[in-house]
């Protein structure tokens, strides 16, 4: 059923991709008659203008996106609560890519223990296929999933079961749900360690006390003293980032705005060129060019990773699986050329090698060379979109708000998932929620790891894991997470953190143990005071009680 319904599919877009050749050929001939060069150039006029439209479209959501995600850098505390956000749609991707993953764990150890043993002869035709397939699990995926294994009907693999087929369809599935984890697996560990950092830096700028806050800094490590890091950390960077945004801002502004008066004096890019004498110092020229286009190609790629239509793609630091690597190395390939030859529209003289080569293609017909000069000055409808957050509300109103058609121009940004609602109260308050549920979250899961030694450093970066104010910062980070809503981090508030501090060159034996006996009351009074618990509930079943009225702190 599935492949009858997979073929009917695929004639159907075939059938489409032929009527349209078959326009298209139509059109040629009456316009500049049937030859090879002019069959060639139609075919690279019309994979241009399909190039063309991705990458513009692209490079509209970039060019707003990345500018204002520098500028939420410059706020610690809006940068902590966007990290946030990301928490509760990457934690349930995770789990669901874990689960289908064990699944096909489970396959594989049941083939490894019923159809790899040496003594039987019929085991030999997949035997290296299913321990090349057993090797690549997890050891500690393996060890969980292997205490589920039970041998019973409903688990069995049958000889007849075991195909060439069936072990196709488990190797691309395994593999494919292995890359995915560990992209996954990945992208949470970078989040941790941001929000790690974060927290612990406004920790340290709402302490007053500076010993206290060179305590905390000296957790951060690296060459330049914890005095000098808190500065560069919590003010020079914040403000290094802020003018990194507008100087973002004013390249993207010139971009759109060469794009909408491309190919006339009017364009901003062409009036820096030639009218500043930049044309005449092939150097500055070179790199002025080179930045101002890297910029556009960076954007059109950064909004690629975020589409979700190639969600299935992730690229992961050293461990990228080899059919996302080709697919976003075809990506800039094919988007570099088109941006190319966009990039030269900007300038009233645009005459080169590259503009004899493929201009004379681009301009082929009138048609194509209108659409070439129409589409880039509709960049400012996406821009518009995406500078508003309109998205989602524009496929509402046109009634493509289901799954079916709102993968295509959805991209993974956590504002929209605030976008669906028409109360501004009830935004706020589901943003709270979201940000309350991710405390609790990341708190657990730092908590978890702390407690199984999986991981030791990353939470604070430390160079050093024997560095005795490690154990101290994570019990104040933790504590400071798991205090809750109510938890706040103004200098008026007075935690008992800094009772856990006991200095042993003066205190004796009695001190100390008065010390951890009152610590114990403390901890168990605190756990006592809190008036929310933890619920592991879906955010749509919250009803806006107390639990929103609770005092966050943004």
């Amino acid at each position: 059923m599935k492949l009858k319904t997979s073929l009917r599919q695929n004639l159907k877009f075939q059938a489409m991709v032929l009527l349209l050749s078959i326009a298209g050929g139509v059109y040629l001939i009456l316009e500049k008659g049937l030859s090879l060069s002019s069959m060639k150039s139609m075919i690279i006029s019309m994979s241009h203008i399909y190039a063309l439209v991705l990458a513009l479209w692209l490079m509209a959501h970039g060019l707003i996106t990345i500018p204002r995600n520098r500028w939420n850098e410059g706020n610690i505390l809006q940068n902590l609560n966007h990290y946030y956000l990301k928490v509760p749609k990457l934690v349930d991707t995770l789990e669901d890519t874990r689960i289908s993953f064990k699944e096909d764990i489970l396959q594989v150890l049941i083939l490894k223990n019923n159809f790899t043993s040496s003594a039987v002869e019929e085991n030999f035709a997949y035997r290296d296929w299913i321990l090349n397939l057993a090797n690549q699990v997890p050891s500690e995926l393996e060890e969980s999933v292997g205490r589920q294994y039970v041998h019973s009907d409903a688990r069995s693999i049958t000889r007849e079961q075991l195909n060439e087929a069936f072990m196709n369809t488990l190797t691309y599935s395994f593999q494919g749900h292995m890359y995915k984890l560990r992209a996954y697996n990945s992208e949470y560990d970078t989040l941790l360690a941001n929000v790690s950092r974060l927290q612990t830096l406004l920790e340290a700028k709402a302490t007053e006390d500076p010993e206290e806050r060179l305590r905390i800094m000296s957790s951060f490590g690296g060459l330049i003293s914890p005095s000098a890091n808190f500065y560069l950390q919590c003010y020079a960077k914040p403000v290094l980032a802020r003018l990194l945004s507008i100087f973002l801002f004013v390249i993207s502004f010139v971009i759109i705005q060469s794009e909408f008066f491309h190919s006339t004096k009017f364009s901003i890019v062409n009036i820096i060129v030639f009218k500043t004498g930049i044309h005449n110092h092939n150097l500055f020229q070179a790199i002025f060019s080179g930045i101002l286009f890297l910029y556009m190609l960076f954007c059109s790629l950064n909004s690629l990773t975020r589409l979700k239509i190639f969600n299935m793609y992730h690229l992961v630091p050293g461990h990228s699986d080899p059919v996302s690597t080709c697919f976003y190395v075809s990506y800039i390939a094919r988007l570099t050329i088109p941006l190319s030859y966009n990039f030269l529209t900007f300038f009233t003289d645009r005459s080169s090698i590259f503009e004899d080569w493929y201009g004379k293609s681009i301009h082929l017909t009138g048609l194509f060379d209108l659409m070439n000069s129409w589409v880039p000055r509709l960049l400012l409808i996406p821009v518009v979109l995406t500078t508003f957050n309109v998205y989602e509300r524009l496929k509402k109103r046109i009634g493509l708000h289901s799954d079916m058609y709102g993968a295509w121009a959805d991209f993974d940004d956590e504002e929209q998932l605030l976008n669906d609602e028409n109360n501004m109260d009830s935004r706020n308050n589901r943003r709270e929620l979201v940000i309350a549920e991710a405390k609790r979250t990341i708190a657990m899961e730092l908590n978890r790891r702390n407690q199984t030694s999986r991981i030791h450093l990353r939470s604070f970066a430390l160079q050093n894991a024997a560095d005795s104010t490690y154990e101290r910062n994570m019990q104040d980070f933790n504590l400071s997470l798991f205090g809750g809503i109510n938890n706040r981090i103004d200098t008026y508030h007075d935690d008992n953190s800094t009772a856990l501090v006991i200095n042993a060159d003066v205190q004796g034996l009695w001190s100390r143990l008065g010390g951890a006996v009152n610590n114990f009351k403390d901890a168990v009074q605190s756990r006592i005071a809190r008036n929310s618990s933890y619920r592991d509930d879906p955010l749509d079943s919250y009803e806006y009680d107390e639990d929103a009225q609770e005092n966050l702190v943004l």
